[in-house]
């Protein structure tokens, strides 16, 4: 306690000015690009973008009091852009004004949102004839599959190589 009245005073002393906030412009990104230059960002169109941000709309608005919290069309993209570049946080935060905390946490929340609101609807696994079907087709594209798997063992290294025939693997 006696050590923040300290630095209080000291900051006084100083003529310590405290640096103003800033609230970012975040309209929509979709708004300013052509539909070209939105695929060419985000390896999704526009009206596929919305029917996303759609879908997974309550999950992601936040029921804050706070000022600048982030729209779920913001965070859609945030997250597209993530996923199609594989670029740092920061570097996608940059690109669309949001701090790399900030696209960590939504590239976390969204990405959950998908797999438990669009994974059911969108995503199935082939069964039955289909599946044989399937595997059979990996056979005989890949044939025997070489994995290098590296285990890490009490701060030790190990390198174990493996042969998988894909058939066995998936029957």
């Amino acid at each position: 306690m006696a050590a923040l009245r300290i630095i209080r005073r000291n900051r006084r002393r100083r003529g310590f000015i405290p640096r103003p906030r800033v609230f970012r412009d975040r309209g929509n990104p979709l708004e300013d690009l052509e539909e070209e230059e939105v695929y060419n960002r985000y390896r999704f169109r526009p009206h596929t973008i919305l029917f996303i941000t759609a879908a997974l709309h309550n999950i992601l608005e936040s029921d804050t009091n706070r000022n600048q919290s982030l729209p779920p069309l913001l965070q859609v993209l945030i997250f597209l852009r993530f996923a199609a570049t594989g670029a740092h946080l920061r570097l996608v935060g940059d690109s669309l004004g949001v701090s790399e905390s900030s696209v960590g946490r939504t590239v976390k929340c969204v990405a959950s949102a998908i797999v438990n609101i669009l994974c059911g609807a969108f995503i199935s696994f082939p069964t039955g004839e289909m599946a044989l079907k399937v595997k059979e087709g990996f056979r005989r594209v890949a044939g025997t599959l070489k994995l290098e798997v590296i285990c890490v063992v009490n701060y030790y290294i190990k390198y174990i190589r493996l042969n998988i025939i894909l058939s066995e693997y998936f029957a």
